[in-house]
């Protein structure tokens, strides 16, 4: 009789532990969005998620929404200061500039409302911009709602990432991809942003890249298939760092065609020259909060 309630007792503990752990890692604006993002402005469907917009004057948030209704925020951008990044894991992001100082060219693959974009334009100003967004509803209200489209340094393709990086291309000096983020990625009946995770499409991304380019990419650290997308990276790239993103869910890595090895000094350096460079990061702060 004992052994048996304490088996239910252990039972219990364990359903409560994996809500507790599922709730945590749900978006918290999830619960209250309409008093996290403001009101709907814009909703539809495309052949690649069900996507919605929200906001007001001022701030703009696109978001895709999975099956079961839960909302996962890809884009922040407030109209008044739309080379300030907003969304924490795209700060980590560029992080990469730590590993290569000079970005002259870069790949965006996966848009959103176009933060990231909007981030390099003002932030790198000598850095050209390529952006690769399978969908054409998410180039429409980029442009609609979030006020980013092509430019004298950005040109927005709409096409499979898969196809565009198997075509050569003038070498970039850094690739961000963003393309894991869709809540229905795992049933998507054509497989075609799962292509994105094979070791054929980071093989054609790191032949995309100068000698000591590097690629940035966003993972969700609680997803099943992560540790084969770490898997793969690790196969392709000399160096493959990753960084959690606090109180996210996502986690970042960093991976650079050739080995990068450096003291901490010399890491504080870099971190230095970076945020005379672009002090809207704080790269000295990051450098530190890896040692801790």
């Amino acid at each position: 009789m004992i052994r048996r309630v304490t088996f239910q007792l252990l039972g219990l503990w364990c359903l409560l532990m994996a809500v507790a752990f599922s709730i945590w890692y749900i978006p918290r604006s999830s619960f209250f969005p309409h008093a996290s993002f403001g009101a709907v402005l814009h909703e539809e469907t495309s052949e690649y998620s069900q996507i919605r917009v929200r906001g007001d004057d001022q701030k703009r948030h696109l978001l895709f929404v999975s099956d079961v209704g839960v909302e996962q925020l890809q884009s922040t951008i407030d109209l008044e200061n739309p080379g300030q990044l907003q969304v924490a894991y795209t700060k980590t992001l560029f992080v990469s500039l730590l590993f290569k100082q000079r970005q002259e060219r870069v790949l965006l693959i996966g848009l959103g409302g176009g933060g990231m974009v909007r981030f390099v334009e003002e932030n790198l100003p000598s850095t050209s911009i390529e952006v690769v967004e399978i969908d054409p509803a998410v180039v429409r209200l980029a442009g609609e709602y979030f006020e980013t489209s092509d430019g004298p340094r950005v040109t927005i393709h709409t096409e499979d990432a898969f196809d565009f990086v198997a075509r050569r291309h003038e070498p970039f000096d850094a690739i961000y991809l963003d393309a894991f983020l869709r809540p229905s990625v795992d049933h998507n009946p054509d497989g075609k942003t799962a292509r994105l995770k094979t070791v054929e499409f980071l093989e054609s991304m790191k032949n995309q890249l100068v000698e000591d380019g590097v690629l940035a990419c966003n993972l969700i650290s609680y997803r099943k298939t992560t540790p084969n997308d770490l898997e793969a990276l690790r196969e392709v790239f000399a160096t493959v760092e990753q960084y959690e993103v606090p109180g996210s869910g996502n986690l970042v890595v960093i991976a650079s065609k050739r080995e990068v090895k450096r003291t901490e000094e010399e890491w504080l350096r870099v971190a230095a020259r970076l945020e005379t460079r672009v002090p809207a990061l704080a790269f000295q702060k990051f450098v530190a909060d890896q040692k801790r």
